[in-house]
């Protein structure tokens, strides 16, 4: 009798072992960015970032992708900002757009003392409003979201219009805590789970996508190559 294969999202080999042992080979890179996650800490915000291994996933993204031009929609404190900058080659430019102006001065005092100012631009304001302005510099060879969830499909409508061909994009928090598929009483999820939905239904479309998929980190991150 056949072995039942393990799909995507069972979680079987989720082991706490295996957290352990991942996190023993990625101890290093915990102390990247040290000043950074210091600010998260203080502030409270440490939880709402990624973790050094995700970070460690973008970057590798980063650089598989050769992006000279990339987007960041979502700075928070600049922690993701900086694996993304660390896989960018020199001459790259990344783009981080962050609309919590205390945000945005966490990020830039955390990009400057890493002397990343070379790379990465912080902008100020609503992401819409902003990426108005990039479309203009574009085409883009990168972009990544992670924001507020009900613009995911404006964002990602962006993406398809103003990344090159072949170009990547990412997004966070693909999951939605796990309620893509509500449908309930409390508003906000209700509109969260609306906007997710659309957002995958934007991200398989081939004619947007020529490749689409999902890699199930804690919170989900989904990606799609632009066709």
């Amino acid at each position: 009798m056949a072995k039942e294969k393990i799909n995507l999202f069972s979680g079987h080999y989720h082991t706490p072992e295996l957290a352990a042992y991942f996190s023993s080979l990625t101890a290093a890179d915990e102390g990247y960015a040290a000043h950074v996650i210091e600010a998260m800490e203080k502030a409270g915000v440490r939880g709402s970032a990624v973790t050094a291994l995700e970070g460690k996933l973008l970057e590798t993204l980063a650089r598989l992708s050769g992006a000279k031009k990339a987007v960041e929609i979502g700075t928070l404190y600049g922690y993701s900002a900086h694996w993304l900058a660390r896989g960018l080659p020199e001459g790259a430019r990344l783009y981080s757009l962050e609309s919590d102006p205390a945000c945005v001065n966490a990020a830039k005092d955390g990009v400057e003392a890493s002397s990343l100012s070379r790379k990465v631009t912080v902008m100020e304001g609503p992401a819409l409003e902003n990426l108005k302005t990039l479309a203009k510099l574009g085409p883009h060879d990168l972009c990544y979201i992670d924001a507020d969830v009900v613009n995911y499909p404006a964002y990602l409508r962006w993406a398809a219009a103003n990344l090159r061909p072949g170009g990547l994009v990412l997004a966070a928090g693909a999951f939605f805590k796990g309620k893509i598929c509500y449908e309930g009483d409390d508003a906000a999820d209700n509109a969260g789970a609306r906007a997710m939905r659309e957002f995958f239904h934007v991200l398989f479309d081939a004619d947007r996508f020529v490749s689409a998929s999902l890699i199930p980190t804690g919170e989900g991150l989904a990606l799609g190559i632009k066709g």
